[in-house]
């Protein structure tokens, strides 16, 4: 694995949605251009990707809110560490993401244990009691995630920029080979501080406007976890 030592923050927030009723997404896109008039939508092209997600028995790490992966995206492979909001509710924060190194197609968290346990340790502020070296050996693929879809870019008069995603994801349990299917919408919008006043500027225009589109306050990993595993006390989305 390269630059294990320069683990980065990826400097993008995601947001969930999901098209209710019988909304279409470009529908989504022409409410934007239509009502913000300083704003226009550009086609930037497809998308495919795929995530696998590692834990260990007990699903120990999820549990602790650490989601480790690996992704196979623009001709890439990384290691992803998120760290998921544990509070309830409308308290709940977007998971932020930590990109370690790219990998050979062959190579396994196990492989990299100690590199991934500091990286976790160093850039999440979290107590945890657990021996992260010793688990994260013993992780094994647990989810596979394949996304398609289309990207369009939402570029602001002012430098503002977001990207959209109208992706369609599979979400497998690599164990029993269960798949799910999901339609979904994806806004993924700039960290930088110069950003933020701007970026909830679109957030509130989105809630208030854009009626087409469900927030959907998890990460996909969550997604996966409703979608493959639902509690008996759960109706089934």
């Amino acid at each position: 694995m390269k630059n294990t030592n320069k683990p980065e923050l990826e400097q993008t927030v995601t947001y969930h949605y999901v098209l209710l009723g019988f909304s279409s997404f470009k529908k989504v896109l022409e409410k934007i251009e239509g009502l913000l008039n300083f704003y226009r939508v550009e086609p930037a092209g497809k998308t495919s990707a795929k995530e696998v997600i590692y834990d260990v028995n007990g699903d120990v790490l999820s549990d602790a809110g650490i989601v480790l992966s690996k992704q196979f995206e623009d001709g890439k492979i990384l290691f992803n560490i998120r760290k998921l909001s544990l509070l309830p509710g409308a308290m709940k924060k977007p998971s932020r993401k930590l990109i370690l190194g790219e990998l050979e197609a062959d190579e396994e968290p196990k492989d990299f244990s100690k590199q991934i346990s500091a990286a976790i340790e160093n850039t999440f502020s979290t107590p945890l009691t657990m021996d992260l070296d010793s688990f994260i050996k013993r992780t094994f693929p647990k989810i596979e995630i394949k996304i398609v879809g289309n990207k369009y870019k939402i570029i602001g008069g002012t430098g503002f920029r977001g990207l959209f995603v109208h992706e369609f994801a599979t979400y497998r349990d690599i164990k029993t080979n269960k798949k799910v299917e999901r339609e979904g919408v994806v806004l993924q919008l700039n960290t930088l501080p110069e950003y933020e006043k701007e970026n909830a500027q679109f957030l509130d225009f989105i809630e208030r406007e854009v009626k087409e589109l469900g927030p959907y306050n998890a990460s996909r990993f969550e997604i996966a976890q409703k979608l493959l595993y639902p509690k008996t006390d759960e109706t089934q989305e």
